[in-house]
């Protein structure tokens, strides 16, 4: 008997809880982020899957007027610097009150949609548990929608990638290796109809890179922000010494790594002097201090697009070793310095940079001036500007702060010089290596 009344009790402050959120809490979100917006003075929310960028992507916010934070359920080993982390909560509730976790995720959207007027997201998951294990909850975007939120999804990679679809691209790509379909990533084509109705539902679906070839009606915009300032010096690169090459996989299936290992094992059998560290599950801090040691760091050589990795070479003035399918991938193809690599040519490459080790620094350098002028804090930002001023409806007072943000992005791009004389054989905008040959 108590069970039930227990049972009872629950289920009816479930359902006020459910209440309050659809009558109450959304149309007091839109009159508040109506009168927010209308007074220059928008909020953004940048949640909820532990990327290791989001903190960075608050930033770039801020730098347009947002108050704007991170909030994330969860963390793992590569950062946990987050603004709100909720699993102490969550874990408290699963541990002795699991019944109140319903109620719990619906206050969480509730106060979402009372304090912000713009809501970034990927993939993945939401707020609200979903009833598929990849995706958001199509009612908690209606509901957002409703409350006037603009609301915008990005993919990471394993949220959106379908086996199907990525198998067609060709001889390369992110499953020629996978051990296990199914356990990594979105994979099965019943992903696609939950990806298109989220993207129907939202102010603007985006993404990059080889993720477009996932998302329907997507827009290609380039968003993994780099912190310059947060970047240390790097040590200078030791023509004199062994050629360092530096590899930070999270999963080396996915990167190719046996790949290179092979080739490097070939090399120093010839007596090449090679020294490779390869590091895996370390703090991202350690991966830094990493690539600073390093002459050259190899990012992935079966995806076809460059990643975060990549980028935290370049911005320390590191050649980088990856494969991009093709130059509409890249931001500014044409200064991008990125050493284009599959596993038929990974030798090939190797030997080159081991004769032209002179070479390497200017590489390196093009890299660091790259990254500063296209994926520092501000060129994201001005790309996010961009965005809002296509996608979002803001009015006037709020698109003030966002213009003149992005113009002084723009401006502070334009101070950071191209390098000279950084050309190298595999440009990513003058070849394509395999591409004949991988379909």
């Amino acid at each position: 008997m108590l069970a039930w009344l227990k049972f009872l009790l629950l289920r009816i402050f479930n359902r006020g809880v459910t209440f309050a959120l659809v009558q109450v809490a959304v149309p007091l979100g839109r009159w508040r982020t109506q009168a927010r917006l209308a007074n220059g003075v928008p909020r953004s929310l940048w949640g909820a899957t532990p990327i290791l960028t989001l903190p960075l992507k608050a930033r770039a916010d801020r730098l347009l007027g947002f108050e704007s934070y991170s909030i994330v359920f969860t963390t793992y080993h590569v950062t946990s610097g987050f603004d709100i982390i909720l699993r102490p909560v969550f874990k408290w509730l699963e541990d002795h009150a699991g019944g109140l976790i319903y109620a719990a995720e619906r206050l969480l959207l509730a106060w979402v949609i009372w304090r912000y007027d713009v809501v970034h997201l990927f993939y993945d998951r939401g707020f609200l548990s979903a009833s598929t294990r990849w995706g958001i909850s199509p009612g908690e975007l209606d509901l957002l929608r409703a409350a006037g939120k603009r609301v915008y999804l990005y993919a990471y990679g394993a949220d959106v990638r379908r086996r199907t679809e990525t198998l067609a691209l060709g001889k390369w790509n992110f499953c020629v290796d996978c051990p296990q379909p199914g356990r990594f990533c979105a994979c099965t084509d019943d992903n696609a109809p939950i990806m298109a109705t989220m993207c129907e539902k939202v102010t603007c679906a985006v993404a990059l890179g080889d993720m477009l070839a996932y998302v329907p009606k997507v827009r290609n915009m380039h968003y993994w922000p780099i912190d310059l300032a947060q970047m240390p010096a790097a040590l200078p690169l030791r023509p004199a010494d062994a050629l360092r090459i530096a590899h930070a996989p999270n999963h080396t299936h996915f990167k190719g790594s046996h790949y290179l290992e092979a080739v490097i094992e070939k090399l120093q059998g010839e007596g090449h002097a090679i020294d490779y560290v390869k590091v895996q599950g370390v703090p991202n801090h350690e991966v830094i201090r990493l690539f600073g040691e390093a002459d050259l760091v190899a990012d992935q050589f079966i995806g076809g697009a460059y990643g975060y990795t990549a980028l935290e070479a370049m911005a320390q003035g590191k050649p980088v070793l990856t494969y991009v399918r093709s130059s509409d991938l890249v931001e500014t193809v044409t200064e991008c310095p990125l050493i284009n690599v599959t596993p038929n040519t990974l030798e090939e490459v190797l030997r080159w940079c081991l004769a032209n080790r002179d070479k390497l620094p200017v590489i390196g350098a093009q890299g660091a001036a790259y990254v500063a002028r296209w994926h520092s804090l501000s060129a994201v930002a001005a790309r996010f500007a961009r965005m809002y001023e296509e996608t979002a409806g803001f009015p006037e007072a709020t698109l003030l702060a966002i213009r003149a943000g992005r113009a002084a992005a723009e401006a502070a791009r334009d101070t950071v010089p191209v390098v000279a004389g950084w050309d190298h054989p595999w440009r990513i905008d003058r070849m394509e290596p395999d591409h004949a040959r991988s379909h």
